[in-house]
């Protein structure tokens, strides 16, 4: 016979004994067929998480901080148990769907960045985190993430993984891996990419840290607590009132006030409350569709809700004077400027100032005077010289740049043979004074959008197809390119940007 480690030792009950003990405790159950309905359609044992609201508080002296005794209020009724466990029911419909939203959202953000580095990254560990060797053992925490993501990879039917592997082998790319992994494991790909991905795409989401930059840490607490949230919608556990096992980590740092709207989830009362859920889907749903009012609308259901059933707001964690937070008008809108950054840097190769810098200075000399580089007062000469190319570059807009949460970014086409080539020098310098009252970031975009596009006037490549002014230039040399350009007049088909010197 087992050994049952348990000192529980109440009876077994059927559903009429069950019937017998709720009205023996106070609860108004209706007809016999209607409470049996219930109990036979949810269980007991289910709906005894919403009887709290409607059982009489326990003595004072009780140990237990707001505990409740086995009798019911007067006029207690299963009806309005019911009542409660179908809004909770609705509302675990309402937060996985939106969670579901910023889950789709992540997906790709976190497996193009990747992608953008090895289609198989994920499979590479000395692209991801600490830089490791390829010839060295990957750490004992790759190989357990590489474990669980084969068994999710493996098991996966879609009809996309099997044309994959029917055409390409059985692997996927990161791309089309991270639409198989389950929510833990792309988290857990996240907290392995390197530490440049994960700052990147913190402060997509604007949750930054103490010197500005992309707080990592804090989006991979948010990731996993939207995984233990969407687990419990998942498996129809209590919402409402639950505590949740994965507690919010509030941004850390001296972020003055782009932070303010999220202040509350330093409240330890917060923390492991649906209210504080809601305030990260917040959020991150404002860094990915601004217009999007669905958590308002989560919001204005509970309180309704509140109202008509009879909880308190507060058993969901909202916090005092919760309505007048600005997070929660329809109007409060998140800064457009790193959204737009992080979307440039997807868009394009780029490397950071320090990159570029020690690009150009480890450059040997005889390099650099190949290039005959006098672009308007730019220095040529010794190493301090090639020290301050970048400085010059930019003060005299002769280089796009792309800045998202206090580091400079420079797409990588720009520099050839240690310095910046002349002629796209020229050419980003007259779209730059067409841009006077532009934001950077739309300046750059709209640079941007002009070297990528296709321009039917230039020369076609070896195959026929158009080519953009980016493919022209990485094709033919620089006098070639200058030609082809002046020829067709091509710079006039740049269109400066309509939305100036704006901050949301």
């Amino acid at each position: 016979m087992a050994n049952i480690d348990s000192t529980y030792s109440k009876p077994f009950l059927t559903v009429p004994e069950q019937i017998s003990q709720l009205r023996s405790h106070g609860l108004e159950c209706g007809s016999d067929e209607f409470a049996a309905s219930v109990l036979e359609r949810f269980g007991y044992y289910r709906l005894s998480g919403y009887f709290h609201p409607y059982r009489k508080p326990a003595p004072v002296n009780s140990r237990s901080r707001g505990a409740r005794n086995g009798d019911f209020v007067r006029g207690a009724s299963l009806a309005q148990v019911v009542e409660l466990y179908e809004f909770d029911r609705m509302l675990r419909e309402k937060v996985s769907a939106v969670i579901s939203t910023i889950e789709i959202s992540f997906r790709f953000f976190l497996g193009h960045r990747l992608g953008a580095r090895h289609p198989f990254a994920h499979r590479r560990p000395e692209l991801l985190g600490s830089s490791i060797p390829s010839d060295a053992h990957p750490p004992t925490s790759y190989v357990k993430w590489l474990r669980e993501y084969d068994r999710q990879e493996g098991r996966s039917q879609d009809s996309f993984v099997l044309h994959f592997r029917e055409h390409y082998g059985k692997h996927l790319p990161v791309w089309v891996g991270t639409e198989v992994m389950g929510f833990g494991v792309l988290n857990g790909l996240y907290r392995i990419a390197p530490d440049s991905d994960r700052e990147v795409l913190a402060a997509r989401f604007q949750i930054l840290a103490r010197q500005g930059r992309g707080n990592s840490g804090a989006l991979a607490n948010w990731l996993n607590h939207l995984r233990h949230v969407r687990n419990v919608c998942a498996h129809n556990g209590r919402l409402w009132n639950r505590t949740l096992d994965v507690l919010i980590e509030a941004p850390s740092g001296d972020n003055g006030d782009h932070l303010a709207h999220v202040h509350c989830l330093s409240d330890a009362r917060v923390k492991n409350k649906i209210y504080g859920s809601l305030v990260i889907m917040r959020h991150l749903l404002l860094s990915i569709d601004p217009d999007r009012t669905d958590v308002i609308k989560i919001i204005n259901f509970v309180r309704k809700r509140a109202r008509r059933i009879g909880f308190s707001l507060g058993d969901l964690g909202f916090s005092p004077g919760w309505s007048s937070e600005p997070l929660w008008q329809p109007g409060f809108r998140l800064p457009r400027a790193p959204m737009i950054a992080a979307s440039l840097l997807d868009r394009i190769p780029c490397s950071s100032q320090v990159g570029i810098r020690t690009l150009l200075v480890s450059t040997p000399m005889s390099s650099l005077m190949s290039t005959g580089h006098t672009q308007q007062g730019v220095p040529t000469g010794g190493p301090a010289a090639r020290r301050h190319l970048l400085t010059s570059y930019r003060k005299y807009r002769a280089v796009i740049e792309i800045e998202l949460a206090g580091v400079r970014y420079f797409p990588d086409f720009q520099f050839r043979d240690g310095a910046i080539i002349n002629a796209l020098a020229e050419i980003n310098q007259t779209f730059a004074r067409m841009c006077p009252r532009a934001t950077p970031e739309r300046a750059a975009q709209a640079q941007l959008d002009w070297w990528q596009t296709t321009n039917e006037c230039l020369p076609r490549g070896s195959d026929g197809a158009e080519r953009s002014p980016l493919s022209l230039l990485t094709e033919v040399s620089e006098s070639e390119f200058t030609r082809a350009v002046t020829a067709v007049h091509a710079t006039e088909s740049f269109v400066p940007p309509t939305v100036c010197t704006l901050t949301t």
